[in-house]
This record gives C-alpha cells, sequence and structure tokens, in this order.
C-alpha cells in the first residue's frame, strides 16, 4: 500500500470490543469508509465517501446538466450572470432528452 509518512491527526486506543471511535471532526458528512490493510506493516487506511440521495443521481448521470451547472457555476464566479425568461419547463425537456 505504502502510505505516505504523515504525522497522527490523533491517537486512538481501541475499546474492549476492539472498537476504534473517530470522532466528530473525522466523520463529519461521511456516510461509510472504505477500509484499507497493508498486510506488511499492519498500517489502516481509511478512504471516506459521502453518497448522495437516489433523487439527486441523476445529475452525477447526465454529462449535460453537469456541463449546465459547470457553466452556471463559472459564470457565477465571474459575475457574468444575466435574467433570463424560461418557457415553464422546456429547459428541463432539453435535459432529460440528453439522457
Amino acid at each position: 500500500m505504502g502510505l505516505k509518512r504523515l504525522s497522527p491527526e490523533t491517537t486512538a486506543r481501541p475499546d474492549e470490543r476492539g472498537r476504534i471511535t473517530l470522532g466528530s471532526e473525522l466523520t463529519k458528512g461521511v456516510s461509510r469508509y472504505d477500509v484499507y490493510v497493508d498486510s506488511e506493516t499492519g498500517e489502516v487506511l481509511l478512504k471516506p465517501y459521502k453518497e448522495i440521495p437516489a433523487i439527486e443521481a441523476w445529475l452525477y448521470e447526465n454529462k449535460t446538466a453537469q456541463d449546465l451547472v459547470a457553466k452556471g457555476l463559472e459564470a457565477a464566479r465571474n459575475n457574468k450572470l444575466s435574467k433570463k425568461k424560461f418557457k415553464s419547463e422546456s429547459w428541463i425537456n432539453d435535459v432529460e432528452d440528453s439522457e
């Protein structure tokens, strides 16, 4: 695995059942961890994951929608927003049609 040599963030001791708690700062917003163990050194690497609600997954599955969001965020960063009137929900049909 070859973990980088870092300074410890904190120390932890296993309880009587072998559990180690990470604390709220290290687990804030994390829904799960993948656990990697180096069989030679015994070093453990926890890779945190944040999961999204299923109702929001469409954005990550739709390249056109991602591009539109990125374009909008870039315009906002550059203070280049403009007011546009949308015809009801026609814009969402364009995004859904590109799936």
